[in-house]
Formats: structure tokens, sequence, C-alpha cells
């Protein structure tokens, strides 16, 4: 059985007692840590160590997607001995991390270097790849194993297809798709996904089941979730009960009661 627990979900900077993006992938023969950001390492340990970690995916060199990887070697090199832990990521975000962490980084990782076009198999997991529409070089993934399959958009502007992972591997069962603002209005040339667009991304592909990653602060995602059960939208209904959910999940991270109904976005 594969399954994914979500280790944070805040965009750019954690949320009260949250945590910047990152999943962990498990499998019967495989635990895979999906994008690194800060918080998630202490997340991460709640249920898995360390040392039962298969490997890391890293979609792309944005701090908020992998910044917790030299508080790992550190860990690692001097308090968490293991055998160096495999990583993958694009070209882009292995320099970026040997710029950081220096020579050193060799001794508490494997760095792999993939392409777009490659599958890597991690333990019983598959793990297959596609470019996005992002600022940087950028790697969405999908996740394969004894019939079951999750895909992570990672970070992707509005020109992003998932049909050609549909066409190579089959159905998608779960896609987890970002989602930074409501409406496309409210910035129009960024390259990430307003929360319809997500919608539309999922339908098209035929997506059996969506959770949107609304990557916003907590009293953000509370307005938004209000807004969104407002809008008359048949897409946007779709999407309400996953939005609630992570609400629901920064609630719990933060223990502390959520900003009143009447509160605003900063």
């Amino acid at each position: 059985m594969l399954t994914v627990t979500v280790l944070g979900c805040s965009g750019s900077y954690a949320a009260p007692g949250g945590a910047c993006t990152g999943f962990l992938m498990q499998s019967p023969r495989a635990n895979v840590w999906l994008d690194a950001g800060p918080g998630t390492l202490a997340n991460l340990q709640t249920v898995c160590r360390l040392s039962d970690l298969e490997a890391v995916v890293l979609t792309h060199a944005h701090p908020d997607h992998w910044l917790e990887m030299p508080v790992v070697a550190n860990a690692i090199q001097w308090y968490e001995p293991r055998q160096r832990l495999p990583v993958y990521s694009n070209a882009h975000m292995a320099a970026h991390a040997r710029a950081m962490i220096g020579p050193d980084i060799d001794i508490p990782f494997d760095w792999r270097v993939i392409e777009p076009h490659e599958q890597v198999a991690i333990g019983d997991q598959t793990w297959t790849f596609a470019e996005t529409e992002h600022y940087v070089p950028t790697l969405a993934t999908r996740t394969d194993c004894e019939g079951q399959s999750i895909v992570f958009t990672s970070d992707t502007g509005p020109e992003f297809s998932l049909a050609p992972m549909v066409e190579r591997c089959g159905a998608i069962d779960l896609a987890i798709i970002e989602s930074t603002f409501l409406e496309r209005s409210e910035h129009p040339g960024a390259l990430h996904l307003s929360a319809d667009e997500a919608g539309e991304l999922a339908e098209q592909a035929g997506v059996l089941q969506q959770l949107a990653e609304l990557r916003s602060s907590q009293q953000a995602l509370v307005t938004r979730v209000e807004e969104a059960q407002r809008l008359s939208d048949a897409r946007m209904a779709k999407m309400v009960s996953a939005l609630s959910a992570i609400q629901a999940a920064f609630e719990v991270w933060a223990d502390v009661p959520p900003p009143p109904a009447s509160a605003q976005p900063p």
C-alpha cells in the first residue's frame, strides 16, 4: 500500500506551528521524503527516523522546498550516523545544495542528478518526473507502488499538464496540486496556480482524487476557504472539502484556535 503523510504545506514561509512543503511517501519497502522545506524535519521524526529513510527527492531549489537539507547533513554527520542518504534532484538543485553545504556534502549524502525523462526505482516505489512551468527548473513527481499512484505537481504555472504522465504511466489515483492563490486575477503573471486552475488541471488529467496544496498562511487559508464556499463555480465546490481538510491540519499543528471569520489576510 502506498501512503502519503503531509509534513508541511506552507508556501514561502511557515505558518505559526506549521512547516513549509514536505511529504513522506511510504510503502512496504520504502520511506521517501519528498521536499524538505523548513520545519519538515521535526514533523518527519514523529513518523520516521532518519535512519529509516531510503531516499530524499527534491523538486527544486526555492528555499521553502529544501532548506532542511543542511540541517539534515549536520544531523547525519554528527548525531544520527547512517549510510550515505541518497538524494535525487535536478542539476540546478544539486548545484545550490553543494554551494551552501560545501564539500562535506558527500559525507552524509549520495546526491544523484536526474533528468525529467528518467524513472527511478527506490525500494518498491517507481518515481517518474516531468518538468513544470516555474521560475527555476522544477520537477513534478509521480510515485507508483502496487498499482497505486500519487502525483505532486510541486510549483508550476498554468501551462503545465499532467496528461503526459497519464499517457506514460496510466491513471493517477491522487494528485497533490499546488494552489498559491484563489483567483488568477490576484497575480495575473505568476508561475503558480490559482485554485480553479488546480481543479482544471486535475479534471483534464482524469485524476481520481485531488488535494489542493493551498500554500498560504493559516489566516489567509481560513479566509480563502470561506470565500471558496461562497463561490458558485462548480469546480470550486469540488475543492472546498480539500481546503477545509488542510485548514484543520493547520489548526492541529498550530495548537491555537483559528482566526475569527472576519479576519483578512495581510
